[in-house]
């Protein structure tokens, strides 16, 4: 079978698998529970947070066939084993439809959109089309999907994710539920990779995985992305890998605490030449910074 990086092995498939959006699940789970089901959802925030993966998680609960409080399926959450939410975690559920905006922005794609949602779901009880890059789809696009928001048929729920909400026309906003995705906390990322780590039988120590974790910037998604890197490039010792923060320092191009202590002894004792020295490492170590960014 061949490899699956970490961010897709470990994809969430409930509400409660989602670190760091429990303003988020909480609410729709709450609303699957009262029957308080909209139309239109909006969902941004930071890239890697989760805005995708919820969609798919609430598109597999509002077409699983199981119903809430059975006893396949006690709460809001999807049930996993139905045929409908089999399909959706594979991604070849006929009645969901995921459209990547940004490079079917036009209006002539939006219309085939709007045509096609008249047409009941082929076989699940919601037709979902769930518009990634949402902002990516242009003004004339936008008012020809206005209409299908204004009067949606009962079979259709729009769920869009977008980094920048503020360039989804207010009309189309005015009409969808809106959630802000918040940045992951660090302590939940490095939960994650501590448990994952584990999973995939990696040895690391806490300050390797501190470190991973505050590359990821608020990203779940870059952190295990940077943490696949990272398992790649460390030694194997007895069949496992091994991760410690100096090989993680030197992938990422940082540095640690020590070089700032040094610079500011050296500016305290007046030794330009070695305030220098330490100057430029820290310049190199930020150019190697930038270009590892750049590759993820």
């Amino acid at each position: 079978m061949a490899y699956q990086v970490l961010a897709r092995k470990y994809r969430p498939q409930r509400f409660a698998d989602v670190a760091g959006q429990d303003h988020v699940t909480v609410t729709l789970m709450n609303a699957l529970t009262q029957g308080r089901i909209a139309h239109g959802y909006i969902f941004s925030g930071h890239r890697g947070i989760g805005k995708t993966t919820i969609a798919r998680i609430l598109a597999m609960a509002l077409n699983c066939r199981n119903a809430i409080g059975s006893a396949v399926r006690p709460t809001a959450e999807p049930c996993e084993v139905c045929d409908s939410c089999m399909e959706i975690k594979a991604g070849n559920a006929v009645d969901v439809i995921e459209i990547d905006a940004a490079t079917n922005r036009g209006i002539d794609e939006i219309r085939e959109l709007r045509d096609a949602a008249r047409y009941r779901p082929a076989r699940d009880k919601y037709k979902i089309y769930i518009l990634d890059e949402a902002h990516q789809i242009t003004d004339a696009a936008f008012n020809a999907l206005l209409k299908t928001l204004e009067e949606p048929p009962d079979h259709i729920v729009f769920m869009m994710a977008t980094t920048q909400p503020e360039d989804i026309p207010q009309t189309v906003r005015s009409r969808c539920q809106h959630f802000s995705f918040h940045a992951v906390k660090l302590v939940d990322i490095l939960g994650e990779l501590r448990g994952i780590a584990e999973r995939e039988g990696v040895d690391a120590d806490e300050a390797a995985l501190s470190l991973l974790a505050e590359a990821g910037d608020g990203s779940m998604r870059d952190a295990l992305s940077i943490m696949d890197q990272a398992i790649a490039s460390a030694p194997v010792e007895d069949g496992r890998a091994r991760l410690d923060a100096g090989q993680i320092r030197e992938l990422m191009g940082t540095v640690p605490n020590a070089v700032f202590e040094r610079i500011l002894e050296a500016v305290d004792g007046n030794r330009s030449a070695e305030v220098i020295t330490v100057a430029n490492q820290l310049l190199d170590a930020e150019t190697h910074r930038r270009s590892w960014r750049g590759s993820l």
